[in-house]
Parts: structure tokens; sequence; C-alpha cells
């Protein structure tokens, strides 16, 4: 369908004048999944587009958040902060930090998939595009399962800029963004800063605060030139300050009784009360900091027709954080961990012109990596809490540092037959190293006998170098049909590689090695478009099928990872409406049934059925020369499985978020409130207790953690634009 036609996906900007009867058209999404900039309705991909109205409007500040917008996108947090993410029920799960991602996290345009890289705050953005499907051709760096991809806005010509900031009045949280564009000879300039101070909805009544408290701050330059005749720079860089104090796991099921004979005061039961304590923190609860660093320098150079492109990327983050984990009052287990992480990488590319019966683009690209990571887990079980005859009382640091290697080049054409046939074909090979060294060290002996527990579980190893090296050829081909201006049908196939690696969930070196992740994903898809522009249609079908799929467990104390064959097939749905110009309405849906195809068991995070319904609403009130703007969205899935094996899954989930503003016509300034999960409903993330959990004197399923989900909230919003 190459033409310029309107799509919106989850954008909610309409623009129109009663002045005028101008029939209603929904505005342009486009999108850059595909490395060009081109309408969402055109493309053989299915993506879903948040727009930053929606992330400003309902204060969505991190990617947990936009999960919650997207149906068949999950994004589940840890006791670790750790991101379980997952696209049409497929994806890595938290995983170990040396563990790469099926779905990957692009920052304009860069690859940032390691697993703390989810803590990015989200502001200031033009967009986040949910690229779903294997995308390796194009995206490269492990997106076998999907990607997400944010683009930050870019600095403008004009001086303009706002403010925005939210205050939440049941827990007392605040959310100040904003951002100003500073024009001059010498340069376009952006300036955009993010700063939230998120109060808890848990007391913790063994230290008397609430949890978790999360305060990040977060700063960004940018700047964009013109070089010489149709040359483009865009630099930027950003700086992020995270600190978390607290986390809401709790005791949850306690059937046999043995939490309890650890510590008998135990708050059994998941709700908006925990008492935990534990020596290691200077507060008394679980501890996360992180700082992190991000540049980014795009050069675009027009030749003749076509387009260079060179593409520069570094970041880096440093991590130190504490998990309390026997979540009791008692220091029987903590975890604690540090991790350092910097990246650099380099892209070249041409593309083709556009319009032509043949278009392409080539490109290489480099990635230059290293991490450094450490974890003491310190365990004082006193008797009769053992193992057999063997107490658990030791102190251990395992030590890992890996650094990665990887070179790759890309290719990929499109040739169009005529007015309505177009056929695409894309390659990817890819070589990757890594080496890496593993280590671990006795720091504490409990005794003779927890040391020859110790000496099973958690052996002293020297430290001992490994290396792997793999060669991946990945490709995508996909055929195109449009029957109208306004319907285009497309048959896609596509496989893709998440990189192997080395595993520190284990007892020893020599078990650490795991294979490359294959997936192969077909998809047979429709996108239409009403005559008028003022209505859309899409659908796909899909089946992803994965070799060696990666399902990772979290277990307290770290991740437990089983390889299996998996697949998932399913349905995409998407219709938006603008029935007038003042009333747009829209809805999603994704159904899903992936599964363990040796045993049938349901994957974790793969609800039957996600969906979402949103409406922006211009209320046809007059009242103190104002606009009055009503707009809702509700967010459903289906019950789900947090974790392999679980017994028992997390109920069906509704989210209700509503917002209420009163704006200014000219559009410099609304005031608003809004409310999120108006329902107060709630959600949970849940294992067995470290250690015993799963053992014959601790069954599997009767001593167990478990997490709430924050609940309603009410707050006040105002914005000022210039």
């Amino acid at each position: 369908m190459k033409k310029a036609v309107s799509g919106i996906v989850l954008l909610v900007v309409v623009g129109h004048s009663h002045a005028q009867e101008v029939a209603p058209v929904l505005e342009e999404v486009l999108v850059t999944a595909q490395k060009r900039v081109q309408n969402v309705q055109d493309i053989p991909v299915t993506v879903n587009v948040v727009s930053a109205q929606h992330l400003d409007k309902f204060s969505i500040r991190n990617t947990a958040d936009l999960a919650d917008a997207v149906p068949g996108l999950t994004i589940q947090p840890t006791p670790q902060n750790l991101a379980q993410v997952a696209i049409r029920g497929l994806g890595t799960g938290s995983a170990s930090e040396s563990l790469d991602q099926s779905v990957g996290l692009f920052i304009d345009g860069i690859w940032s998939g390691r697993v703390r890289d989810f803590q990015t705050a989200l502001f200031d953005v033009e967009r986040v595009e949910v690229i779903k499907g294997t995308q390796n051709t194009l995206l490269g760096k492990n997106s076998s399962l999907g990607a997400l991809s944010i683009i930050s806005s870019k600095p403008g010509d004009t001086f303009t800029g706002y403010v925005q900031g939210d205050y939440e009045t049941g827990f007392g949280s605040r959310y100040l963004t904003g951002a100003v564009n500073i024009p001059s000879s010498l340069g376009n300039y952006r300036l955009a800063f993010n700063a939230v101070d998120e109060a808890g909805y848990v007391d913790n009544n063994a230290i008397g605060s609430e949890v978790p408290e999360r305060e990040q701050n977060t700063l960004r330059v940018a700047a964009r030139f013109a070089i010489g005749e149709g040359g483009r720079l865009d630099l930027s860089y950003e700086y992020d300050d995270l600190h978390i104090t607290g986390d809401t796991f709790q005791p949850d099921k306690d059937s046999v009784g043995f939490m309890r004979s650890m510590n008998p005061g135990a708050d059994i039961g998941l709700d908006d009360n925990k008492y935990a304590f534990t020596s290691y923190s200077g507060h008394g609860d679980a501890d996360d900091e992180q700082t992190s660093q991000r540049a980014v320098a795009l050069y675009e150079q027009a030749l003749a027709r076509f387009t260079l492109t060179s593409l520069t990327g570094w970041s880096e983050y440093e991590n130190d954080r504490l998990t309390d984990t026997d979540f009791l009052s008692v220091d029987y287990l903590t975890s604690v961990f540090a991790s350092d992480y910097e990246q650099f990488t380099q892209e070249l590319r041409i593309a083709s012109p556009q319009g032509e019966r043949l278009e392409y683009m080539l490109g290489i690209y480099y990635h230059d990596s290293a991490l450094d990571y450490g974890n003491i887990t310190d365990s004082a079980f006193p008797p009769p809490f053992t193992i057999g005859p063997l107490p658990v009382d030791s102190s251990s640091l395992l030590t890992y540092t890996q650094d990665t290697k990887i070179l790759s080049t890309y290719g990929q054409a499109s040739l169009y037959f005529g007015q309505q046939w177009s056929a695409t074909l894309g390659l990817r090979y890819t070589e990757e190293d890594k080496d890496a060294v593993w280590a671990r060290e006795r720091l504490r002996s409990g005794g003779p006998l927890a040391d020859i527990l110790a000496g099973v579980i958690s052996p002293e190893v020297a430290p001992t170098d490994l290396h792997r090296k793999e060669y991946n050829l990945d490709g995508s081909v996909s055929l195109q049909y449009d029957f109208s201006d306004q319907l285009t049908g497309y048959l896609s196939w596509a496989s893709g590689s998440k990189s192997g690696g080395f595993s520190i969930n284990v007892a020893v070196p020599e078990e650490a090695e795991f294979d490359t992740e294959k997936a192969q994903t077909s998809e047979l898809g429709f996108k239409w478009q009403s005559a008028g522009g003022a209505g859309l249609f899409n659908a796909a079908l899909f089946y992803t099928d994965i070799d060696d799929f990666q399902v990772v467990s979290f277990v307290g104390t770290g991740f437990l990872t089983s390889t299996v064959p998996a697949r998932s097939r399913g349905l995409e749905l998407e219709t938006r409406w603008l029935l007038t110009a003042d009333l747009l309405v829209g809805a999603s849906a994704t159904y899903v049934d992936a599964e363990e195809k040796d045993s049938g068991l349901t994957l974790p995070y793969a609800p039957e059925w996600s969906a979402a319904v949103d409406v922006a609403w211009t209320l046809p009130v007059d009242l103190a020369g104002l606009e009055w703007r009503l707009e809702g969205a509700v967010n459903y899935r289906d019950e789900q499985y947090q974790q392999r094996l679980e017994a028992d899954p997390d109920g069906a989930l509704t989210l209700v978020d509503v917002r209420l503003a009163m704006v200014q016509p000219d559009g410099s300034w609304e005031l608003a409130l809004v409310a999120r999960n108006l329902l107060d409903e709630s959600s949970s993330f849940g294992f067995d207790f470290p250690f015993f959990g799963g053992r014959d004197e601790v069954p599997a399923g009767t001593t167990t953690i478990g997490s709430v989900s924050r609940p309603r909230t009410l707050a006040v919003q105002g914005r000022y634009n210039f």
C-alpha cells in the first residue's frame, strides 16, 4: 500500500475547526520499525504505537506501566527489579544478567536489551513502537520474538516547550517532567528532564515505612545540526539516577507452617501490610540503586537519491542492590548484587530511494560490550531448618565477567510488481564471540556439616575461562497485495535467533553454557482503512515455533532456566474510529495459545486474551470558555501463569483509567484529574520459598512468596505549553 494514507494506533490527537464542516480523518502515524519512515498501515508487520500524549496523560513513566496499555505485551518485575518481558506469550523472562533477552529494547535505534535497561524512564518521547513477531533481519541483536522501540523527541526550530506536574493524592507521589527547544544559528537544542518521587503502598510494619519508594531523576540534552548539503547530525546524552527502597514481596502461603516455625510473628497472606527486616540494609529493607548514561550520534547524508546513515551508541550502568530473600523479619537469607555494564555499537547503512520499483537497504553492525557481575548469598538457617542432616549456613561470592563482540551484515530488498503486488526478501549474517570468567569463593563457613551442603549447592570454583563463538543466519520473506487504496493483505515468514551464552545460576561453570534459541514466525494479515479516512481495521494470524526456548523461573535467590521446544499461535485485532470530530474510539485485542510442545504446559505470561479499549471525547460543554475532555482506557487480560510448573494462575485483571481535563482552547495549559486502576484491581507474582520450596519437606505450592500491584490512585495533573 505505497500511498499517502492516514492511520492511527494509539495516538489521540485530532485537529478540527468548528467553523468549517470537514469530514473527520484519523491522523497519520509514522513509524521506523523497518528503519525507514513509513505509515504504519503500509507495512507487513504488526506494530502497536503508544503516543507521547497517552504516556503523559496517564503518567506512564516506566516500561512496566507501558505493558498495561498494549495487548499481548507483558512486563512483570521480580524482587530484584528485573523485568520479565514477553510478547504473544513468549520471552526470556527476567533471567540472570548474563542472559540476553529475546524481546529487544531499542532506544533511539540503539539496542539496549540488557534486563536492567528495562528500568529506563519514559519521558519526552515521540512514541513507543511495540513490534511483534521475529524482527532480526533489520533490527538484529536478539529481537527474535519482537521488540520495543522508544523514540525520543528531537530538537525543533522554534522556541517551544512544556512543563507537567502530577500529584497523587492517596500516597503523595509526585511526578515532574518538561522540555524546552532552543533554536540557534549554530544548531537546534533540546533540554528535557524527568523527576519521579513515587511513594510506597504497602506498609512494612517491621521498619515503619511504606514500600516500595521509587526516586528517579533523568536529564537529557539533545542537539541537531545541518551539515553541508543534505546532511544532518543528531546528538543526545542522557543521565539517569534511580533508587528503589523496599519491595512488596511477602509470605503468601504457609500450608505446612514452615515460615511460622522460623518466624512465629510472620504475616502470612498478600495484602497492604508486610513484616520483613534485614540487618544488611541501612534502612532494614530491600534496596536498589542504579546510575546509567547513554549517548547517541545519528548522522544522515543524502547521496544523490540515496541516504547514508551512521548510528553510533554508547551506554553504561552501575547497579547495586540488596534483596531480603527470606522475606521475613529474621536474617536467614540475604542476597547482595553488583553489576557494571558498558556497551558501544556502530551501524552503517545505505538506503535506496523510496517510490522505485526496487527498494533496498544494506548495512553493517558492530557491538562491543563488557559485563562485570558479583553476587553474595548469605544463608544462616539454624537447625532444624536443614536439608537432611545438613544445615544451610554459609556465605559465598559468585563473580562473573563477560566480554561480547558482534559483527553482522544485513540487507533487505522490496520488489514491486505493477500497482498491487510486492515481495520483500531480507537476510542477516551474524558472528558473535563471548569470553567469560566464572568463579565462586566461600566468605563464611557455618561449620563442617554446613560446609558439606555448601560444597554441593554452591561449591568453591577457581576462576574458570569460558568461550563461545557462534554464527547465525536469519532471514525474512513477505508477499504483499493491495486489493485497493483502502485494503492491503500480506503473508510473511521470518527466522530469528537469540544468542546462546553462559548462565550464572548453576552450581559449576561446566553446566553454564546454553545454546542459541531459534524462532520462526509466520503471519497472515490485512490492514484496511475507510475511504474517508475516519476508521481502520487490522487483523493478523500468527504462528511462532521455537527450538531450545529458554523458560526462566525466579526461585528467590536466582533463576532456573529450562530449555524446551515451544510454540505460540493466535490472532491480533485492532480497530479505530473517529466517529465525529470530537469523539475517537479504539480497540485492540490479542488471542494467544502458547505452550511447551513436549508437555503441553501453558507458558508463563501467556494469557489467552488480552484487550484494550480507549475513548477520547471533547465534551459538548461551553463552560468558562474552556474545552472539557474526557478520556478513558480499559485494559484486560485473562488469567496467566507467572512461573513454569505453577499450580495456580494469577487471576484475570481489568484495569480502568479515566482522565477528565479542562483545556485552554489555544492549548497553552490544561488541568486534569487522573484516576488509575479505578476498580482497585490487583495482580501478583509468586514463587516457592527460596532453597526449601519444592522439596519433600516443603512441597511445591505450600510455602510461597508473592506480591501485590499498585492499587487505585487519583492524581491532579497540570501542564503548561509555551
